[in-house]
């Protein structure tokens, strides 16, 4: 094969040798409008140090595009200005060692209250907002707008126990439908999920939906929309959240978010609907469940739907070779 030369690319760029390529006539990838993006999954709720630093790095290696999350960057909880800053400082030097921009989508935990909204406003910039990149729109949206008050959890297990507690999470945490049956079948786990869900309600302001609503008017043919928030709001009952996918109706997107620290995919009037699993956050259920998964999503974007793919991190390693894997984590109630 002296003297082919196979270029990675478009077909613009790609100069045969004189000896006949060994080659499929499949046109090539890579080309002028194509793009691809990594999304991250939830990093704190007990989060295991090095495991999204380490995440990040590999990405850099992959170079997408962009690098997005999908919220819960630091552990928050706190109203502590140092404590604050010494997370962000964390999570900041993680994210700026990067050679490819990296888009912050916030989180419960890292809008418990109004103090460390008013930090991310002061040290991010908006805390919702959208940008287009070649052709594509991107809604980020914050679920916490304004701050949730969080869960009476200790309250709950005093009253239904850990067992029922467990039951349901897990139930939350996975496939809608099966949560439903689990529900329909069981009314003591019926209740104690309406309380759970009751106190996992997200918040759209009206700023917030009219935001979505001029990003659409100024965009009225992308190609693709991606929606990206922290907690599930189609798992929930809100009305600003459906006032906002009624706005989308009639496009063509994908809707990702994170909170449970498991992976779950709902298809809903034929799109997507993903809740990635984690980035370095505690796991959220049994350790042999297949969707208690730290991974990064890869998307690609070129003609009609996009291609997604994720990739488990312990699926990396580098041009050295495969390194002994660290011990697992060991599995624990996720702090959503």
């Amino acid at each position: 094969m002296a003297g082919v030369s196979i270029a990675a690319g478009p077909a613009a760029d790609y100069r045969p040798g004189p000896a006949k390529v060994a080659r499929t006539e499949r046109p090539f990838g890579g080309g002028a409008g194509e793009f691809r993006f990594v999304v991250v999954g939830d990093r704190t709720g007990k989060h295991r140090p090095g495991v999204f630093e380490g995440a990040l790095a590999e990405v850099d290696r992959l170079r997408p595009d962009f690098v997005i999350n999908i919220g819960d960057l630091i552990e928050g909880n706190t109203e502590d200005q140092a404590q604050i800053d010494t997370e962000w400082a964390e999570m900041q030097a993680a994210t700026s060692r990067l050679g490819i921009p990296f888009f912050y989508v916030p989180g419960n935990h890292d809008l418990t209250n109004e103090v460390m909204r008013a930090d991310w406003r002061r040290r991010l910039g908006a805390d919702y907002y959208s940008f287009t990149y070649k052709g594509a729109l991107f809604l980020v949206l914050n679920t916490e707008d304004p701050p949730q008050p969080k869960i009476a959890r200790l309250k709950l297990f005093q009253q239904y126990g850990a067992e029922a507690m467990g039951k349901v999470f897990h139930a939350l945490q996975g496939d809608p439908a099966e949560a439903r049956r689990l529900f329909a079948s069981d009314p003591t786990l019926a209740e104690l999920a309406e309380k759970v869900q009751g106190s996992e309600n997200v918040a759209f302001s009206a700023d917030q939906v009219k935001m979505v609503r001029e990003a659409l008017a100024r965009n009225p043919k992308p190609r693709w929309t991606f929606v990206l928030m922290h907690r599930p709001a189609w798992k929930v009952d809100s009305p600003a959240f459906r006032e906002i996918e009624a706005m989308l109706k009639d496009w063509p997107y994908t809707v990702l978010a994170g909170h449970y620290h498991k992976y779950a995919y709902d298809r809903r009037d034929g799109r997507d609907y993903i809740q990635l699993g984690t980035t370095g956050g505690m796991p959220g259920a049994a350790g042999d469940d297949p969707a208690v998964v730290d991974h990064v999503m890869w998307i690609s974007v070129a003609e009609g739907e996009p291609r997604i793919v994720n990739i488990r991190l312990d699926g990396f390693f580098d041009k050295q070779g495969p390194a002994r894997a660290a011990a697992p984590a060991e599995a624990a109630p996720a702090n959503p």
